[in-house]
C-alpha cells in the first residue's frame, strides 16, 4: 500500500491500480482489483487500524477483472458494489459484446508486455466472479462516500466505464478512460489506453471531452502513476501523444 494524497492510498501491483479513501473510520474503495487481493486489502485495512467492516463502500469504474476481482468477496463480506447503470450487464456477466481483450490480442513477446501482465496474472486477473446482483449509479450522481465522489460517464473502453470526481480532494480517479503508462510498450504521462483493450475507441476519445473542465489537481488512473495536473492539460497530452502515433 502506497499513501499518495491525505487519506488516499494506492493498492494494486505495477500493472494496475485501485484505491482506497478514508474518512475517519470510513473507507470507500475505487475499483476492486484482481480476485487474489482480498489478502492485500485486509493488510493495508489493517495497517489503518481497521477492517473490512469499515469499507462502506465499492465504486467501480468499469467491471474487467482487474478493476472488478475482488467484487464478489466484497459482497460476502457486506459491502456494497455499485457500477454506472450501463455496465450493469456486465457487472453481473449477462453482457453477449465483447467482454475484453483477450491474451490473443496482446503482443506477448514483448518484454514491457510482459513485466506489467504477470503480476496482475499472479494477482488473478485471469479469474473473474460476476454478481448476482450489483448496486448502480448514474452519471452526475453524488455518491454518498469518503472522498465526496461525483460520478462522470466516460463511455468507450465499455458502455458504463465512469471516472470518479473528489471536489474536496482535487482528485479524479479516472479508470482506463485516461492512464499514465502503456500496458504494451515505453511511453508514460496521460495517454489513451490501447485501442485494443477499448469497446469503441472512438467513443472513448471523445469521453475525454467530458473531463476537460473538471476542477482537480491529481489524476489516479487504473493503470500507471498518479499524475500532478488537470484534467485539461492531461487529455491535451493524451491527444498529443495520438497525433504523433505513439
Amino acid at each position: 500500500m502506497e499513501q499518495i494524497a491525505d487519506n488516499v492510498y494506492r493498492l494494486g501491483t505495477k500493472g494496475h491500480n485501485f484505491y482506497l479513501v478514508r474518512d475517519g473510520d470510513e473507507i470507500a474503495m475505487i475499483d476492486a482489483g484482481c480476485s487474489k487481493e482480498w489478502s492485500s486489502l485486509t493488510r493495508a485495512l489493517d495497517s489503518l487500524g481497521l477492517h473490512a467492516d469499515a469499507v462502506s463502500g465499492v465504486v467501480a469504474t468499469h467491471s474487467h477483472a482487474d478493476h472488478f476481482g475482488l467484487a464478489r468477496q466484497a459482497v460476502d463480506a457486506g459491502i456494497p458494489v455499485r457500477v454506472h447503470v450501463d455496465e450493469e450487464t456486465r457487472a453481473l456477466g449477462t453482457y453477449t459484446g465483447r467482454y475484453a481483450a483477450s491474451a490473443s490480442d496482446l503482443p506477448l513477446f514483448s518484454i514491457r508486455t510482459l513485466r506489467n501482465f504477470l503480476p496482475m496474472m499472479r494477482a488473478g486477473v485471469m479469474s473473474l466472479d460476476h454478481l448476482e446482483e450489483v448496486g448502480t449509479f448514474t452519471d452526475g450522481e453524488q455518491l454518498d462516500l469518503p472522498g465526496g465522489l461525483t460520478a462522470i460517464h466516460t463511455p468507450g473502453h465499455t458502455e458504463g466505464h465512469a471516472m470518479f470526481h473528489s471536489a474536496e480532494l482535487g482528485l479524479l480517479f479516472s479508470g482506463d478512460g485516461l492512464i499514465t503508462m502503456n500496458l504494451t510498450g515505453a511511453n508514460a504521462g496521460p495517454q489513451m489506453i490501447g485501442d485494443v483493450f477499448n469497446n469503441n475507441p472512438t467513443r472513448a476519445w471523445s469521453s475525454l471531452d467530458r473531463i476537460k473542465d473538471v476542477d482537480a489537481s491529481k489524476l489516479l488512473p487504473g493503470h500507471g502513476d498518479p499524475w500532478n495536473g488537470s484534467p485539461a492539460r492531461a487529455v491535451q497530452l493524451a491527444g498529443g501523444l495520438r497525433s504523433a502515433g505513439a
